[in-house]
């Protein structure tokens, strides 16, 4: 029993609560990583698809001569592809920034005996 009567819990016991939180945050981060990555691999997939189609529909607006609906047809593939584009770099930013935060926790757990 500790001074005036008050228990204190064992460091080792603390140090497993400590580790067992970190490591809930650090599960979440690397589910929300996985996601992401999921989600760029689509945008990726469809990306490409969009590509081809834009170019096909490019030469054939060449070789066929330009009308209204190809045009636009081609404006549409060009717009999705800068869509995609643009979605597919955010998604690569925030899986950066997950992982700085999960190796920000793995540097807290080493420098303060937490964890393996």
């Amino acid at each position: 029993m500790g001074l005036f009567g008050f228990r204190t819990r064992n460091p080792e016991r603390d140090r497993q609560s400590d580790a067992t939180r970190l490591l809930s945050i650090k599960r979440a981060i690397r589910d929300a990583v996985v996601g992401a990555e999921r989600e760029r691999d689509g945008f990726r997939r469809r990306y490409e698809d969009a590509a081809v189609n834009a170019a096909f529909s490019f030469e054939n607006m060449q070789n066929e001569g330009e009308t209204e609906e190809a045009s636009a047809q081609v404006d549409d593939f060009t717009q999705a592809l800068t869509r995609f584009s643009q979605r597919i770099g955010f998604l690569e930013k925030q899986m950066a920034f997950m992982q700085e935060i999960d190796e920000a926790i793995t540097r807290f757990e080493n420098a303060n005996g937490i964890g393996k």
